[in-house]
């Protein structure tokens, strides 16, 4: 049976029992968003956990983050969805003996963890920058900038890299500082100074599309993009 076949099934099935939670607009939606992601030939067999990774943790992040910034409610929160895709799966495997659970739990319940978490971190970051006001809106650039001089923001700086925009992947935190390997040179970047309860919500793998420039505290935030729960391919 192809993933199309199983959804509308499963969808029947759910309409005669009036199944409530989440409700089936909600499930609609998201095995709507998981046959378009795959293709509507595509068997439950073939879903196999690495694949679904880069589904739950990029496809899906990147297009509820757009959803979130157009005002659009289409997408479902990162619960609903790993509940009815677990609820779907479930049925799969005890109904078409598709095999699901050795192939995917472990997945799944490490995204009941991590896809939430990377969500709030986006917010909180998001929230915090705009609540900033971003580095040249900063009381010291502005002022060494205005006198000619490099600041503490030495973007300029001989022989060093003053600006980083990219995608970091979390290595180390310490309180508010934090270590992260930058994943197109390689290189580790540290301390990037983050606020104390945002480095709070971080944890070793979780990558970040970050802009952060030095100073001489460290690596000031200045821009930030996504966050992406650990093991995504960005």
């Amino acid at each position: 049976m192809t993933l199309a076949e199983a959804t509308v099934t499963y969808l029947a099935l759910l309409r005669y029992r009036k199944h409530q939670q989440p409700s089936a607009t909600v499930r609609e939606r998201v095995l709507a968003l998981l046959t378009s992601y795959y293709s509507p030939n595509t068997t439950a067999t073939e879903i196999e956990p690495e694949r679904l990774r880069d589904f739950l943790s990029r496809w899906y992040l990147d297009h509820a983050y757009e959803a979130k910034a157009s005002g659009s409610d289409l997408l479902p929160e990162p619960a609903d969805l790993l509940k009815a895709i677990d609820d779907f799966f479930i049925w799969a495997d005890q109904s078409k003996g598709a095999g699901r659970l050795a192939r995917c739990v472990p997945l799944m319940d490490e995204m009941q963890q991590t896809l939430p978490r990377a969500f709030e971190i986006t917010e909180a970051l998001a929230k915090w920058l705009a609540q900033r006001g971003g580095a040249f809106s900063f009381p010291e650039y502005l002022t060494s900038f205005e006198e000619g001089g490099h600041s503490e923001y030495d973007i300029d700086a001989p022989d060093k890299v003053g600006a980083i925009d990219g995608y970091f992947k979390i290595t180390r935190v310490e309180d508010s500082m934090v270590e992260a390997e930058e994943l197109i040179s390689g290189n580790r970047v540290s301390p990037i100074v983050f606020p104390p309860d945002i480095a709070a919500l971080l944890g070793e793998g979780y990558i970040i599309n970050l802009e952060v420039v030095r100073s001489t505290e460290g690596w000031v935030i200045t821009g930030c993009g996504f966050a992406y729960p650990p093991g995504t391919a960005v």
